[in-house]
């Protein structure tokens, strides 16, 4: 009946419903993940009304709006109905399905209003050359959280910024509504405490303690260590700096050892803290001409580091690692003419 595609975003739930009609039918069909950011030419081709997704492409026609593509997906499709024969029967499930949209979501908690206002209301200070931004967006997107995003030029910081955060002066910053929240570990947290669903963190008082924990030790030793090791282009200064950096990473390969992500069967705060590693541990080792995250010394991370990096959601807030070689070659080769200057 011809290929299907759906255009849509792993943190939409108006994209899940249309996938789950789909497999309920058993249609087979290609996902083509959007940036809800930056919209692309398909998306504003196939949706110039709303310029929204979902959208799917059947054959030569696009239909756009969830609950509207359920029944275009219900009728094409006669297998395993999702409406009932009945006439009434099915306005009624129309009617609440509209009701659940309009109504019970824009009236729920103020946690899950989180979740559907956020348009205008929240806002991220960042910078996409910043592995502490895109945690944040990564939390975000997990919660299914809109937001609009503001560049920050971080040598010329914005007034925006030094009103929000007048202590460190840093990004990421996350505005809710009149409220204002910095430091990238904190945000997390707030995220986790304002909207419910998809726990970042686990129940369990000491599981959250422990991931708090080694969030902290990959941000002040892992971190800190590779940054350490890239001012020496060789000798023995450089290879103390690579021992202790992988003397670091040793501590998260047990950590993960045996484990799908640090949060067990599900992506958690600690994937989210350290999952810097996938993308710009692979900068700095190709920067700084090195190799810290080698298969046979940390197979359980590398491995965890190449799934990590798949997954769609995660994959989609990540830059280009070119821009990325491009923005940080620069500061390294500054910071080894100041410690060729001091031998």
């Amino acid at each position: 009946m011809g290929e299907v595609k759906v255009i849509g975003s792993t943190s939409s739930l108006f994209c899940t419903r249309v996938e789950w009609a789909l497999k309920l039918k058993g249609v087979e069909y290609e996902y083509m993940h959007e940036d809800l950011r930056n919209k692309s030419p398909l998306l504003l081709k196939h949706n110039p009304v709303h310029k929204k997704v979902p959208v799917i492409l059947h054959g030569d026609r696009a239909v756009a709006e969830s609950l509207v593509i359920l029944e275009y997906i219900d009728d094409t499709w006669k297998q395993n109905p999702l409406l009932p024969e009945d006439p009434y029967e099915r306005s009624m499930a129309r009617f609440w399905a509209k009701f659940s949209d309009e109504k019970a979501i824009s009236q729920a908690s103020p946690a899950v209003e989180l979740g559907k206002t956020i348009m205008g209301e929240v806002k991220v200070i960042g910078s996409t050359s910043s592995l502490f931004c895109t945690r944040v967006e990564w939390a975000l997107k997990l919660k299914g959280v809109e937001y609009e995003y503001i560049h920050e030029d971080v040598r010329n910081k914005s007034p925006l910024l030094l009103k929000h955060n007048p202590v460190h002066k840093k990004i990421p910053v996350i505005l809710h509504r009149d409220r204002a929240v910095a430091e990238s570990l904190v945000i997390l947290e707030y995220i986790d405490d304002t909207l419910k669903q998809n726990p970042l963190l686990p129940e369990d008082p000491y599981e959250r303690s422990t991931a708090r924990f080694w969030a902290k030790f990959g941000d002040e030793k892992v971190r800190i260590s590779v940054l350490n090791s890239l001012p020496w282009s060789e000798g023995e200064e450089k290879e103390k700096a690579i021992e202790s950096a992988r003397e670091s990473l040793s501590f998260l390969e047990e950590q993960i050892e045996g484990k799908t992500f640090f949060g067990g069967e599900k992506i958690g705060f600690l994937d989210l803290a350290v999952g810097w590693i996938p993308l710009w541990l692979g900068i700095m080792e190709q920067i700084g001409e090195m190799k810290l995250l080698d298969a046979e010394k940390f197979p359980s991370l590398h491995e965890w580091s190449q799934n990590f990096i798949k997954i769609p959601l995660i994959k989609e807030a990540l830059p280009p690692r070119e821009e990325l070689v491009d923005y940080f070659t620069p500061s390294v080769s500054y910071m080894r003419s100041l410690a060729s200057q001091k031998q």
